[in-house]
């Protein structure tokens, strides 16, 4: 029972918490339209649609097979389910069945005003950030990548970087291998033991500087970047056998492992 409930918790987290619960119940109320609408709409939507959300809410497909082949990646199958299409089409084709316009416009009013008051703004600071450059990442990625690409050894380099920078810096350059990516937050595949024990420490703003550069030395990690507007280290890491090269956008500090 317990584990059932959990699993109808992270299915409710998937759909975007009661906001998104609220416009499921409309999904579902629009493909049981469908179902009545005609033979065409049941075959192409309504089947569908009860097919898919008959394997994503499915608490034993859940565990046999999200939990161990898409972790962190589940929530995607629910791009298979056309919610916005069904809820569209089926809320056309009950307008259409008023003869005077003047109800059709109360009706898609109504309609409109239900959606926006239970939604939430998609264009807002906390998804979208101001573009500061052509390729849409972070200038510090572009400051750190080029500056392994102008300085390598073989024909890439592994490194430690924020976890800020971690999704973006496997979008700009191939030269710069990451110890560790997304991943580390549970997504398509776990981590090491070692790997996790850097994310960990790299997720605090005093971490332990010996653990992250003995652990970069055993995994041959040339580069290891923080964030000296969050992370509080010392400023020399020579003691530690790295030594800083570089700082990319006044935040970043790039330190290089010493030549022995």
């Amino acid at each position: 029972m317990t584990y059932m409930l959990g699993v109808w918790g992270e299915f409710l987290n998937f759909i975007g918490g009661r906001v998104g619960a609220i416009h499921f119940v409309l999904f579902a109320a629009a493909s049981l339209c469908c179902f009545f609408l005609g033979k065409e709409e049941r075959n192409k939507l309504f089947w569908p649609s009860v097919l898919v959300g008959l394997f994503f809410f499915n608490p034993f497909f859940y565990q046999y097979i999200g939990t161990r082949f898409l972790s962190g990646i589940y929530w995607r199958l629910l791009w298979m389910l056309p919610c916005s299409f069904v809820i569209a089409y089926t809320l056309t084709r009950i307008l259409f069945r008023f003869r005077k316009n003047v109800w059709r416009m109360v009706a898609l009013v109504l309609a409109c005003v239900c959606i926006a008051v239970n939604g939430r703004p998609v264009l807002s600071a906390e998804t979208y950030s101001e573009r500061e450059n052509l390729y849409e990442l972070p200038d510090a990625v572009m400051g750190i990548c080029d500056y392994v690409q102008a300085h390598l050894e073989g024909w890439q380099e592994t490194m430690i970087v924020p976890n800020e920078l971690l999704c973006d810096i496997r979008q700009y350059s191939s030269a710069a291998c990451l110890l560790y990516g997304r991943n580390a937050g549970g997504f398509i595949s776990i981590i090491g033991d070692r790997e996790m024990q850097v994310y960990e420490e790299m997720s605090k703003e005093n971490p332990d500087v010996e653990l992250i550069t003995d652990i970069a030395k055993e995994t041959n990690c040339r580069y290891i970047v923080f964030n000296t507007s969050f992370h509080q280290i010392p400023e020399d890491l020579r003691g530690y056998g790295y030594e800083k090269v570089a700082v990319i956008d006044e935040n970043y500090a790039m330190y290089c492992r010493i030549s022995e």
